[in-house]
Parts: structure tokens; C-alpha cells; sequence
């Protein structure tokens, strides 16, 4: 009997230290794998606030706000590309290439009249397809420029419903390189509607955007 009661206490001293090996420890492993995100990461995603209302419904160009309609957070959206433009066209006044894609990088909320949430990083220069994209036909000669639509996108700038401010009839920058010439950029002039290829170092104006499709 007492052998037999042996037996059995040496199986369950068995069982009981082969069960501690299987279940191991119960603490955490380790911190929160690195894709977890915290609620102010959520929340910084979610901004900036693109809430763009239409009192008309049918405008090419609508300005963002995070509020009520007629009020602007100094951003304009493009309905037909979704390309966020800034509404000020001229905050940083005629600087160099490698400039511009500074200013513009580093361009956030709280500067040129922005109330939007965006952070430096989100602000860039348009590429050259884009500024293309923008143009309107038919608005140079006459009226002249700037060569871009008025807020319905049908009408010329000059003659229709203005979407900006301080748009300048002039040379802006466009974030393409030449790829035939590294050390030139390509650059959209806004009065006569023409592509200009420029060295980097000449001083022209600037026009950021962010988003797009």
C-alpha cells in the first residue's frame, strides 16, 4: 500500500512539474508590438481636417474649413484632382528650388493663414502634371493671366469668382526636376500658360499643396 501511494505521488510530482513547463510564465512577453498605435498617433493621423463645403454644389474650387459654411481654415480644395491648394499663393515671395521644397516641407498650421491641423511634412511643391492639370485654356491673351479657373473651374480667374489670394501672373515653381539637365526644374508660368525649364538657383514663386488622388 505504502508502495503504491509512493507511485502516485511520484506521477502527480510528474504531471505537476511537466504542467509548469507547459504554461510557462504568465507575464507579457515583451512591450506592445511596434505597429500598435497610441490614441494621440490615431488622432494625428486624422489631421489635417478636410471638411470642404460647397454652397453651391457644383464649384470646381471649395474652400476647407473645419466648421460652417463661408469659413476657411486657408485651404482650398480642388474637387477635380482632390489636390489641396493653400489659399494665401504667395507667403514665401521668389525664392530658389531647393528653397521652395523647404519652405513648403516645412509649412504647417499656424503660418500663411492655416488653421487646418496639418503638420510640416504634409505641404509640398506641385509637380508639373499637376500644375497642368490646373490650367485653364483659353485665358491667355485675353483676359491674361493668371492663367488658372475661377472657383466654378469654367470661367477665366480674372473674369469669375475668386478661389485665393495674392495669385501672382508670374513664374511658379514646380517640384520636377529636368531630367536632361539635373541642376534646372521645371516651372509654370501663369500668365502666358507655358511650361518654363529654369536653373534651381533663379528665384521664382511658390504655391503648396498636399493631398491629391
Amino acid at each position: 500500500m505504502k508502495t503504491r501511494m509512493k507511485r502516485l505521488l511520484g506521477v502527480v510530482s510528474v504531471l505537476t512539474a511537466s504542467g509548469s513547463m507547459v504554461a510557462g510564465p504568465l507575464d507579457p512577453p515583451g512591450p506592445p508590438a511596434p505597429t500598435m498605435k497610441t490614441l494621440q498617433q490615431v488622432y494625428d493621423r486624422l489631421t489635417p481636417s478636410d471638411t470642404c463645403l460647397d454652397n453651391v454644389g457644383t464649384n470646381r474650387f471649395v474652400d476647407c474649413a473645419a466648421t460652417t459654411l463661408g469659413t476657411s481654415n486657408g485651404t482650398v480644395k480642388d474637387m477635380q484632382t482632390g489636390l489641396i491648394w493653400l489659399k494665401n499663393a504667395n507667403c514665401f515671395g521668389l525664392i530658389t528650388w531647393a528653397d521652395a521644397n523647404i519652405r513648403a516641407a516645412a509649412l504647417a498650421s499656424g503660418q500663411c493663414g492655416l488653421n487646418d491641423g496639418s503638420k510640416a511634412g504634409d505641404w509640398r511643391l506641385p509637380t508639373l502634371e499637376e500644375w497642368e492639370a490646373m490650367l485653364l485654356p483659353g485665358c491667355y491673351p485675353f483676359p491674361g493671366g493668371p492663367t488658372i479657373p475661377d472657383r466654378t473651374g469654367t470661367a477665366c480667374y480674372l473674369t469669375g469668382n475668386q478661389w485665393a489670394t495674392n495669385v501672382q501672373s508670374n513664374v511658379y515653381w514646380s517640384s520636377t526636376s529636368n531630367a536632361n539637365s539635373p541642376g534646372d526644374a521645371w516651372a509654370m508660368d501663369l500668365f502666358s500658360r507655358e511650361v518654363n525649364g529654369g536653373t534651381k538657383t533663379f528665384n521664382l514663386y511658390v504655391w503648396p499643396v498636399r493631398g491629391g488622388k
